[in-house]
């Protein structure tokens, strides 16, 4: 069989990689100083917002740059459109299909439940940890797959999460009420009401196009790419490499000692300021509920487990094929650790712009924190472990 690597050794391996522990360490020490010292109110509450701009414009920008600015194969351009593929595939699917984790509940709780599980913190929570434990390849999967997770993210949920559920309940004479009510709206008030959908519209594909991770990342994409011109490559890098002459730290080696300056204060900050804002939730509240208690257990176990799967089969599909591991250990980390992330804040702030159950998606937002705080050791080691078999190497 594929999978009959030794897992008790690969365990022991891992368990025993103080490398391993060194990185998972430093990354709870962090998350926990930034608790620490805002409960001690020496960071203040309101700082975490700076912290996460600085971050979401400046550090995970130059991390994205950064991690394509690399020698590219065929066969890892082939693992990473695996990784392309998954995501798309993951996201088609979870985007229809996870609001019947909760089809006992309203419509509005429905939508906001499935975007909090479909949709999770992969930039600023997951890809900070996956540029630590699995190095420039894993910066590179996590990049691309944040290309389908942006699409979906800024497009169908916004469609999903400003959508007003609440009409499903009424009797069909209180539709047709609502129905007439519009129609006797004077043509400013439509246009008013119109004016506001296109605006909405117009911010979704401005939040899509223009936004500096995303810029940066397929900048980065096309350079990476590119490479593989044949002759494009007359440059040499520092180790004498042949390097595309669009490899802008080639070019001007300092650019690449500022990218590195820059995505170096990405990590640090990006901990801080999850440490930062769970301390500033309201824990108590977040534990109370049930059903908060049920999503974050789809949402930390049961979303990276379909994924999971997911890029098994890949995988398994691909191997049968070619005869080669067409994902490898870091493809398969940034496709897990980043769907284990909590939430994404970006539909916590849709729920919240267009009031839509709140409450619910800020509670889900902490509990599903600490959770994934939890968790992200397993789901590590598990990665570690599949990806020492044949199937990921």
């Amino acid at each position: 069989m594929i999978l009959s690597a030794n897992i008790g050794e690969t365990v022991v391996k891992v368990l025993s990689d103080w490398k391993f522990w060194g990185a998972i360490i430093s990354t709870l020490a962090v998350i926990f100083l930034g608790f620490l010292l805002t409960k001690k109110n020496i960071l203040k509450k309101e700082w975490d917002k700076v912290f996460v701009k600085v971050v979401m414009v400046l550090g995970l920008p130059a991390l994205a740059l950064q991690g394509f600015l690399s020698n590219i194969t065929v066969s890892t351009l082939i693992n990473q459109m695996g990784v392309l593929a998954i995501g798309f595939l993951f996201y088609s699917i979870m985007m229809f299909t996870s609001r019947y984790f909760f089809l006992k509940n309203n419509k509005d709780i429905q939508d906001t439940l499935a975007m909090c599980v479909a949709l999770a913190s992969t930039t600023f929570f997951g890809l900070p940890i996956v540029s630590v434990i699995f190095g420039q390849e894993g910066t590179v999967s996590g990049n691309i797959f944040n290309v389908p997770y942006r699409i979906f993210l800024y497009s169908l949920a916004l469609m999903i999460m400003s959508k007003k559920n609440l009409t499903a309940t009424l009797t069909k004479e209180q539709k047709l009420e609502q129905k007439i009510k519009f129609k006797q709206l004077s043509v400013e008030e439509k246009q008013i009401i119109r004016n506001e959908k296109n605006i909405k519209i117009k911010n979704s594909l401005k939040s899509i196009f223009v936004n500096p991770i995303l810029i940066a990342t397929f900048i980065g994409l096309f350079i990476w790419i590119t490479q593989l011109i044949p002759g494009i490559d007359i440059l040499k890098d520092e180790k004498g490499n042949p390097a595309s002459v669009l490899r802008i730290d080639v070019l001007f080696p300092p650019i690449n000692n500022i990218l590195k300056l820059i995505a170096g204060i990405c990590t640090p900050l990006a901990y801080l300021a999850i440490g930062m804002s769970v301390a500033s939730s309201d824990i108590k509240a977040a534990v109370k509920s049930k059903l908060v208690w049920y999503s974050t257990f789809i949402k930390v176990l049961v979303a990276p487990t379909i994924i999971l799967l997911m890029a098994i089969g890949y995988s398994s599909i691909g191997k049968a094929i070619t005869g080669n591991a067409v994902l490898t250990e870091a493809n398969l980390g940034a496709l897990v650790v980043m769907t284990a992330a909590p939430p994404a804040s970006v539909v916590v702030s849709y729920a919240i712009s267009f009031d839509k159950e709140k409450v619910l998606a800020s509670n889900l937002s902490v509990l599903s924190t600490l959770m994934s705080i939890i968790m992200m050791p397993f789901w590590i080691i598990l990665v570690k472990i599949l990806g020492s078999t044949p199937l990921f190497s």
